[in-house]
């Protein structure tokens, strides 16, 4: 019989935590805890530009290593998902014959189950690879929740499908620690509800984004509301919930009164959200802060799944350059974004704001922002971030959203390689905006203002000789 104390395994909490963007990264993170949990210590190996096939590493690299990768393919398999596992094998398989290491082990993780056709694939497949690597497994759905449900494994559990509810095995396998109570606001942050800071009613909206420490001592979420009592208007909600006064916690509560304090000194000015109520209890700090008018850039701009015409280039350049004010505003009081993406940025006709600070002020870490506008240095330790951090997001949403393809470090193609008619000296300083070496990109955002702003006045050049095709008209309005 099942022990009705233990917590439901639902891979899909991945996607309805972090999104369909950052549901990949979610569930790697996972993965590396449950490979440290069950396989002994394990890295995380954040994606770069040949990130050599390896989500999470057991090894040296100038040695043997066992290496896990992770797919959330959380519908199944079928004939992509088959092509990406391969190409995710040979990447690996390359980078050890370069670098001079050996894969014993290389373990598929999958939160899916394979139906009959494709398992019979799997099998011919691993046959046909075990002359590479020794050793190659399977993780799939029920596998990893076997693993999960191991007593090493309590805290993953705990803390990925069901995090503020102690079950009793991992009581039993913990002697002295105690359950954490349920924290009061929790029931608060759904879609639908009301909940009350201070002296103002909130109406929470869709779209509520969480993340944990991985000790659970805070918990960080942000959400968009309407404020309904005393008076109307939309807002934006960030909020620290310290479940313990770890020394990471009260870090991480010291970071959101330095926001608020930047917000208050900046007050709503260069495009940024003005501060409108701090509210801090002995367990949580939330910033309210005003929600920029017009709709977020995925709306507006996309990105999407090809290039985008000129007057849309136009366009997004336009709002680019507008983005730069408020960044530099936090550059000049040395803070940097670090957080740049479509879905934090709102476009309200000629006007682009950006809807908060980001992490201006928050420690740097793993994992931040948007996995797809990463720069670079915010997966390498020590975590050397500053502006030129943001100017490669920058530069990485615009180059995204322009080709319809996100960058790919050093191997980035040139915009022309797929919009002929580009302008080359844009081209040029997108290039060097997008390089893994910070000290080779423009050495402030200005500068990148400066190229974004000369590109465009290019584009607005007629050019009846060399028109780019109209492929989706009205996009942009």
């Amino acid at each position: 019989m099942t022990d009705p104390a233990e917590p439901m395994i639902n891979f899909s909490v991945h996607q309805a935590r972090a999104g369909a963007a950052g549901a990949p990264e979610d569930f790697e993170q996972m993965l590396a805890l449950l490979v440290q949990a069950t396989s002994g210590e394990a890295n995380l190996v954040f994606a770069n530009p040949g990130d050599w096939g390896i989500d999470v590493l057991v090894g040296d690299l100038h040695g043997q290593v066992s290496i896990w990768q992770a797919k959330y393919f959380i519908r199944g398999v079928g004939e992509s998902q088959r092509r990406q596992i391969e190409h995710s094998l040979r990447s690996a398989l390359n980078a050890a014959s370069a670098d001079g290491h050996r894969i014993a082990r290389w373990v598929l993780c999958i939160p899916s189950s394979m139906d009959a056709p494709t398992t019979r694939w799997w099998h011919r497949w691993r046959t046909e690879r075990q002359r590479d690597v020794p050793r190659i497994e399977l993780w799939d759905e029920t596998e990893l929740r076997r693993l999960l449900l191991q007593p090493a494994a309590a805290h993953v559990r705990r803390h990925y499908y069901n995090p503020y509810r102690q079950d009793r095995a991992s009581e039993e396998s913990t002697p002295g620690v105690r359950p954490l109570p349920a924290p009061e606001e929790e029931s608060a942050w759904r879609p639908g509800a009301e909940h009350r800071l201070g002296g103002a009613v909130h109406l929470l909206h869709e779209g509520t984004t969480e993340q944990s420490a991985p000790d659970r001592s805070w918990t960080w979420r942000e959400t968009t509301a309407d404020r309904i009592e005393p008076d109307i208007g939309r807002v934006r909600l960030r909020q620290l919930h310290v479940h313990r006064p770890m020394p990471a916690a009260e870090q991480r509560r010291a970071a959101l009164r330095a926001q608020a304090a930047l917000l208050a000194r900046l007050g709503g000015r260069c495009g940024l959200p003005r501060l409108l109520d701090v509210v801090e209890r002995a367990e949580s700090i939330t910033l309210v802060t005003s929600l920029p008018p017009g709709r977020p850039w995925t709306e507006v701009f996309g990105p999407g799944p090809i290039p985008v015409d000129r007057l849309t280039t136009a366009d997004v350049l336009t709002a680019a350059v507008d983005l730069c004010t408020g960044l530099r505003a936090l550059h000049e009081r040395g803070h940097s974004h670090r957080a740049i993406s479509p879905e934090g940025i709102m476009v309200d006709r000629q006007r682009c704001y950006l809807r908060d600070v980001g992490l201006a002020a928050v420690p740097a870490g793993p994992g931040e922002g948007d996995g797809r506008y990463r720069a670079p240095e915010q997966h390498r330790r020590p975590y050397a971030v500053d502006g030129r951090t943001d100017v490669y997001q920058l530069a990485a949403v615009v180059y995204h959203t322009v080709t319809g393809h996100p960058p790919a470090g050093n191997l980035t193609p040139p915009v022309r390689a797929t919009l002929a008619d580009f302008p080359e000296p844009l081209d040029q300083a997108l290039r060097r905006a997008l390089d893994e070496d910070p000290e080779r990109r423009p050495a402030t955002i200005q500068a990148l203002a400066d190229a974004l702003r000369s590109g465009r006045r290019e584009l607005s050049q007629p050019r009846p000789d060399q028109p780019w095709p109209d492929l989706h008209p009205g996009r942009a309005g």
